[in-house]
């Protein structure tokens, strides 16, 4: 079939034609590549301006706060205490502002009644007569007075907003920085207990999210890509096939339908699996009490009904019972049990065990088959892994089964874990807790 297909190619090509570019073209992509390095390098002299500007902001911000702080020292000394105790208590922001303004505001209808007492009773003492003068004198200085509380209120509420609204400018500084290309960044923690650490952390908890679907849509398209490769260059193949000489040869006809209808059976399955890896991610487990050992009992029923090349067989406790997602309890042993099947040969047994421990259950699946080397056994849990490149392609197997296992014991919090030497068999443990 090969040499059918070299001596049709080699009849049926057209004569190539070979295009040399020519200097101008060289030149028109050298000259896109320097306009794309100059685009870059301004971009990123700009981006240094817009940090080095927001720096120095924050620089003279920080060097206005100290001056007030040195100068106000007891103001400040009290504002240290009121955040201390803001932290310790859990205070919303509402809260303190509250707070913040009516100490403000206390403070300057305090210190308007000290001066208006302080200043009757330096009158008293002089003995002198509540005059017009002095009334004037009073309202000028009252109202220098209210000026400068005013001022005083303004600087003191700035600052405490500046306070307050400085990890909002810090979570939008980190926000900008997250990308496509830096999902990994996020936000720092707030020192505070209130709405502010709240938020970070649900920022924080929503980055995680998107970088994982992020991820899982990635993988998915890379790993469509990767194994859908090969079934669809065996279809086209056979297509191409069955264009030239399919019509009036029957084994070949029958060859290339065979071949087109198990490769898309592959497919299938793969894309199946791919799309379980993508759900898996993003799965939300409906858990319920069950018998394990009777859930499994009807798993091996199953198989023996359809397979009759092993010998299938279940032991172990029957009273073990498990709260966790049955149906994907029942995929996982199902994962195993083919994956046992496809590499023992005809003629060998397949054991499952039930044991139940102090604080976990164990399941274990044993075959009698070709077995796995030391080296695949740190691999075989990874995407499209197989051990027998060869015969796993021959047999069915996509080198996702595992994968999807592993992945599905661990949402329900279990482990997996194998022991296998080759000529021998293997023994896959899942441990539920």
């Amino acid at each position: 079939m090969t040499e059918r297909d070299n001596q049709s190619a080699q009849s049926e090509s057209p004569a190539h034609t070979v295009v040399v570019p020519t200097g101008n073209e060289t030149a028109d992509v050298d000259d896109g590549g320097k306009r794309e390095t100059v685009k870059d390098t301004i971009e990123e002299i700009k981006r240094e301006n817009d940090a080095r500007a927001k720096q120095k902001k924050r620089k003279a911000s920080d060097v206005a706060l100290r001056v007030f702080s040195i100068i106000f020292f007891p103001i400040t000394l009290v504002v240290m205490l009121i955040r201390k105790i803001f932290k310790s208590l859990k205070v919303g922001i509402a809260a303190k502002a509250t707070v913040i303004f009516t100490l403000v505001f206390g403070l300057m209808i305090i210190g308007y009644v000290v001066f208006i007492l302080a200043s009757l009773n330096t009158l008293v003492q002089r003995g002198e007569e509540l005059t017009a003068l002095y009334m004037q004198r009073m309202i000028v200085t009252s109202s220098v007075l209210v000026a400068v509380f005013i001022a005083l209120g303004a600087v003191l509420g700035g600052l405490s907003s500046q306070l307050m609204i400085n990890p909002v400018r810090k979570i939008t500084e980190r926000v900008r920085e997250i990308s496509e290309e830096n999902m990994s960044a996020r936000l720092d923690p707030v020192d505070s207990q209130d709405e502010m650490m709240e938020l970070t952390d649900q920022i924080n908890e929503m980055l995680d999210s998107l970088q994982q679907a992020f991820e899982r849509q990635e993988n998915f398209v890379s790993d469509a890509s990767h194994e859908l490769k090969t079934p669809l260059a065996v279809i086209t193949g056979y297509a191409n096939l069955l264009r030239r000489w399919g019509k009036d040869d029957p084994k070949i006809l029958d060859e290339a339908v065979e071949a087109i209808a198990r490769e898309s059976e592959n497919m299938k399955r793969i894309v199946e699996q791919l799309l379980w890896l993508a759900k898996i991610g993003n799965f939300t487990l409906n858990n319920t009490v069950f018998n394990l050992y009777e859930t499994v009992e009807d798993i091996v029923d199953g198989y023996k009904m359809v397979n009759t090349k092993h010998t299938i067989s279940l032991s172990g406790d029957p009273s073990v019972t498990l709260e966790t997602d049955k149906n994907l309890v029942t995929e996982a042993v199902r994962t195993l049990v083919d994956n046992a099947i496809k590499y023992t040969p005809a003629g060998g047994e397949i054991n499952l065990n039930i044991n139940k421990l102090a604080d976990r259950a164990e399941l274990s699946i044993t075959d009698n088959g070709i077995g796995i080397s030391s080296e695949d056994q740190q691999h075989i849990f990874e995407r499209f892994y197989r051990c027998d490149k060869v015969r796993g392609r021959e047999s069915g197997s996509s080198g996702l089964g595992l994968t999807i296992c592993k992945s599905i014991i661990e949402m329900m919090g279990g482990t997996i874990s194998v022991d296998s030497e080759l000529g021998k068999g293997s023994t896959f443990k899942i441990t539920f807790y």
